[in-house]
């Protein structure tokens, strides 16, 4: 088994944190092109055909979902699951960095990996994170750090996001989607407009849980992958240990 080395878990400083986070408020998410160097990103990918060996005999719909050929599409609760995921999650900078952007203490809560493994694959409807969280912690604010494990591209489902944004806090209307391996998509998502956001292999895509995104649909030949960690506000962390804007 891979085995990452201790100096694996670094990630590059993010200077203009004022420009991320006023980035993050109005358009709902912010690109960093470099997340994760390049012994980080190789341990990420190792890691992700690890974790996609050994959890593929897990019942469908529990960690793990699989489309009708057999090729994840996902993996949930991977923390559980791998001991780098753990504690990338929770390493210093990037819990200063999560802290920073949301403006407020946190904890990590859900790690997961996202794939689209052909051309056949299904755009990802849109919706709001929030849907999906609201009955485990109300409507405290979360983000994700969604790191690309491969270069994506207008070919490669980008993600997408929505102008104009809901106000922070908003969350629209869901319905039950009807595409695999997805719970909940906007009832209506036609007032808006949605821009790409192409990351290189080793960025990450930043965005707020009630950004409204999609994914575009996969048109080139290359799989894609992404890791997406989470964090939400802790009012009890922020209780104990109040955070202090620098």
């Amino acid at each position: 088994m891979y085995q990452p080395k201790t100096d694996d878990l670094r990630l590059p400083e993010h200077g203009d944190l004022g420009g991320i986070r006023h980035q993050l408020r109005t358009a709902g998410h912010t690109v960093l092109p470099t997340f994760a160097h390049p012994a980080l990103l190789d341990a990420l990918r190792h890691e992700a055909d690890r974790l996609s060996s050994e959890l593929y005999g897990q019942p469908e719909g529990t960690v793990i979902s699989r489309d009708i050929d057999g090729h994840v599409l996902s993996m949930h609760y991977l923390d559980r699951h791998s001991d780098l995921l753990f504690d990338l999650t929770r390493l210093p900078e990037l819990q200063h960095l999560a802290e920073a952007l949301l403006e407020s203490r946190c904890v990590p809560f859900l790690t997961e990996y996202f794939a689209k493994p052909a051309a056949t694959s299904e755009a990802t409807p849109p919706h709001q994170d929030q849907i999906f969280y609201r009955d485990h912690f109300g409507d405290e604010l979360a983000i994700t750090f969604w790191i690309a494990l491969t270069d994506v591209t207008e070919d490669d489902g980008v993600l997408q996001y929505a102008n104009p944004q809901p106000t922070v806090g908003e969350l629209l209307k869901h319905r039950v989607s009807d595409v695999q391996n997805f719970g909940a998509e906007l009832v209506d998502d036609s007032g808006f407009e949605f821009h790409s956001a192409p990351v290189p292999a080793g960025g990450a895509v930043v965005h707020h849980s009630y950004a409204v995104h999609r994914s575009g649909p996969m048109r080139g030949t290359s799989p894609r992958a992404a890791f997406a960690l989470n964090f939400r506000r802790s009012p009890y962390r922020q209780q104990i240990d109040p955070w202090r804007a620098e």
